[in-house]
């Protein structure tokens, strides 16, 4: 899915949250509950737009993370090919794997975290390149040896 696809189906849902009614009672007594209404509606647009802006943060992190696997000419492989592999396999990471790294890694290492909390899609499956990227650029800092 490209961006302009995940955009498309944003502006859907922050149209569907605009349609949204919290109902109160029971039967013949049901009415809507116009502050409950508002309150939810303020709920859901801060999920979905948080969800969108980390997801989309998160993809472009992950897109720095394997072009600096692709290089491979940065001292902080090792971490960022832990990381991703992680990433890509759902695995446990040790915490010290976020402190090794120079900071502008390290943040996109925490950027991908983010996008991942929220989960609204594959990261490894919608980084430019895909999945099959991922695998290339794990597969040549595994032959380097680093």
């Amino acid at each position: 899915m490209k961006q302009t696809e995940r955009e498309r189906r944003h502006q859907q849902n922050l149209q569907r949250i605009q349609h949204v009614q919290q109902l109160v009672g029971v039967g013949d007594r049901t009415r809507i509950d116009h502050e409950g209404t508002l309150i939810e509606q303020a709920r859901m647009l801060e999920e979905e737009i948080c969800s969108h802006r980390a997801t989309e943060a998160g993809l472009a992190a992950l897109a720095r993370l394997l072009h600096l696997l692709e290089e491979g000419m940065s001292p902080h492989v090792r971490e960022a090919a832990a990381f991703v592999t992680a990433i890509r396999d759902v695995t446990p990471l040790p915490l010290p794997t976020l402190r090794g790294p120079d900071v502008a890694t390290a943040d996109d290492m925490l950027a991908v975290l983010d996008a991942f909390r929220y989960g609204r899609v594959s990261l490894v499956e919608h980084v430019e390149g895909g999945a099959r990227r991922v695998g290339k650029a794990l597969e040549k800092v595994r032959v380097r040896g680093r």
